[in-house]
């Protein structure tokens, strides 16, 4: 054990002496350092860690690692709020990432909750992240948004949810807002909702990335006052803030300073002038102590940063620590928000104390079943995708315009035997529109739900495989729908043959394509950024319409590429609509001309090189794409989010 460490769990035992953590009644489940046979039993979690290393490569190539965290150790306590601050590039939000738990692979060292060797599950079921980016459903109100996160956090019945959520609403200062959406909020009233949501589970310890990114100076300080607030409710409340004001600098009780990766200093806000003058660094007057210490880190009065990192002992010294300040400062909260006393919420901790020991694997994960939370986003997925205009309605006016353009072009040619390649044109670009159609519309949206998927995940709302289903279940009415009204309409208006089965089978090939089109744009919508996905999706989905049997026959083709034809989802599809349209032994069609020499459908099939294949066949290798795909897309999302969450 380093001097660091042993330092760090001494102090803890101070803490636990200081506020009476006593061991009486308690079941003998673990040691502490009170109780020797029983576990620590409080509603409050203290958070520690030492010598904290985190290393990445130089470049994706390069074999070289550069330290981004050096040995830091620190210690963030409940009841205060807590500000990681430093210049951009110092480590601070990796910092936060680490001790959030968002960030796990390539960290050394040593994180302590409580005293105790940190259990990532149970920290996690502890704990909650509120990131900079506030990714909320824009097109869900305040109240149903509220709703859905307290159906999916809280195991209790309908009336205590409700109650838990109209406590939170009203103590946030949202209860005028219910039924606003989330899109029309301003940036505090989203940065309050973000908060509201974590605080449904009502958890000790809570972590903010840039609370006050992208608000100006007075919502700054609301939010600040806000998160204030909730530390004095008994939370360990942690933050990174980049520089802040005066006033917001002053209602900080813990300052944490992050540099080149190294503590620079640690302790109370209103100590941080002492320790600079104690090394000869005095801040002018009327001067904020924040931007002068970000000037001494960045070299413009000499190069004072390794006095610095050795005298806060890279976060392992306690000597400015400080408390009576902490406590001075409260008393100014009052006053700092008065203008806004909704800012100042009452939502203490839970009068049950927290298990916190790696051995207590009872309590369950996530707060409900799967099918429950299946439920629940179904019910939120239908919700919000009957108020978007966008994604739901414009797909379904397009393909229904389209359709209708489609169908005056190639109007009543069906049955016509002097319109036979133009037919199959048309058939040919009836698969082609709607793979493109759900293709585009699948890799523009997937990564504007990733962040959300993020922040909800990782803040134990649901599983991975709950949002996946209620996704794809949520859309199939509509991707149905809109491929059938465009497979419709277009058979209608071009005169095909009129036979319901034949009819049905069109149908269904339609629908069965879009689908397995849909799951290629979700793969590279995961895959990709929009920027990207926009650029390259294209490239990767022109294979299959080259290969397709349209452009060049199976049989006109080069031995060494034939094999090519056969990994095209989309010469399937439009094997299946010529069969469907041409197949079944039809009989000869009516000629408007002297001579039509496709008068026999068979003959046209053999022209093509789909004289031999199967409607059946070509749907069972459809189906066995679309359910070998939806998997890939399911892993390589489940890999995605596991890469971005433990990166």
């Amino acid at each position: 054990m380093t001097t660091c460490q042993a330092d760090l769990k001494l102090d803890f035992a101070a803490i636990q002496s200081k506020n009476d953590l006593t061991c009486a009644n308690e079941a003998p489940l673990k040691a502490s350092p009170q109780c020797p046979t029983q576990p620590l039993r409080t509603n409050q979690l203290n958070l520690t860690f030492a010598d904290l290393n985190y290393r990445v490569r130089n470049g994706f190539f390069s074999k070289e690692k550069k330290n981004v965290l050096s040995n830091v150790s620190g210690d963030f306590r409940p009841g205060e709020l807590t500000a990681i601050m430093g210049p951009s590039g110092a480590g601070k939000s990796t910092l936060m990432d680490i001790l959030a738990g968002f960030t796990t692979s390539n960290v050394t060292g040593s994180i302590l909750v409580n005293g105790q060797t940190r259990d990532l599950t149970a920290f996690r079921r502890t704990s909650a992240y509120i990131m900079q980016d506030d990714n909320l459903q824009s097109l869900l109100t305040v109240q149903e948004i509220m709703s859905v996160a307290a159906n999916l956090k809280l195991d209790t019945s309908h009336s205590a949810k409700q109650e838990g959520v109209d406590v939170i609403l009203r103590e946030m200062g949202l209860d005028a807002s219910r039924k606003t959406r989330t899109g029309n909020l301003s940036g505090g009233q989203k940065k309050r909702l973000a908060i509201a949501l974590e605080l449904i589970s009502n958890p000790p310890i809570m972590f903010f990335d840039e609370p006050t990114s992208g608000l100006d100076s007075v919502t700054s300080r609301q939010c600040v006052g806000l998160l204030k607030s909730l530390a004095r409710e008994g939370r360990t409340v942690v933050c990174t803030i980049h520089q802040p004001s005066a006033i917001l600098f002053d209602m900080i009780d813990h300052l944490y300073v992050v540099a080149e990766g190294q503590c620079a200093y640690a302790g109370g806000a209103q100590n941080l002038l002492g320790f600079l003058q104690k090394l000869d660094l005095h801040c002018p007057t009327y001067h904020n102590p924040a931007d002068f210490l970000l000037e001494i880190i960045n070299g413009d009065y000499g190069d004072h940063l390794p006095r610095l990192i050795a005298s806060s002992g890279n976060g392992c010294s306690q000597l400015w620590r400080g408390h009576g300040g902490s406590h001075d400062r409260r008393a100014k909260l009052p006053r700092m928000a008065s203008s806004a006393p909704e800012l100042a919420p009452k939502i203490p901790l839970p009068t049950t104390p927290v298990f916190y020991e790696s051995q207590a694997k009872g309590s369950a994960y996530y707060a409900t079943n799967s099918w429950s939370q299946l439920r629940i986003l179904l019910w939120r997925n239908a919700l919000r995708l009957s108020r978007d205009r966008v994604l739901t309605f414009t797909r379904l006016t397009m393909h229904f315009i389209i359709a209708l353009l489609v169908g005056t072009i190639f109007y009543k040619i069906g049955q016509d035997a002097a319109y036979a390649i133009d037919n199959f044109n048309l058939l040919f670009f009836s698969m082609m529109f709607l793979m493109f159609s759900v293709f585009n519309a699948t890799l523009i949206t997937i990564p504007a739900e990733l962040p959300i998927l993020i922040r909800e995940h990782f803040n134990r709302w649901y599983k991975l495989r709950s949002f996946y289903m209620a996704n794809k279940l949520a859309d199939l009415p509509v991707q149905v729908a809109a491929t059938s009204t465009y497979a419709l309409v277009v058979y209608q208006m071009s005169g095909q043959i009129p036979e319901l089965n034949r009819l049905g089978l069109f149908v269904m090939m339609c629908v069965l394509v879009s689908l397995v089109a849909q799951t290629i744009g979700m793969i590279l919508g995961t895959s990709l950024n929009v920027q990207n996905g926009v650029i390259f999706g294209p490239f990767a989905i022109l294979p299959f319409m080259m290969f397709s049997g349209f452009f060049v026959h199976l049989n006109d083709a080069h031995p060494y590429l034939q094999w090519l034809f056969h990994m095209s989802f989309l010469k399937y599809g439009f094997e299946g609509v010529m069969v469907a349209i041409y197949g079944y032994d039809r009989p000869n069609m009516k000629c408007s001309k002297d001579y039509c020499h496709y008068i026999s459908p068979k003959k046209l099939l053999k022209t093509v090189d789909m004289k031999n294949s199967e409607y059946w066949f070509s749907t069972l290798v459809l189906l066995g794409l679309y359910i070998a795909l939806d998997l890939t897309a399911y892993f390589l999302l489940r890999l995605k989010l596991k890469q971005r969450l433990y990166r």
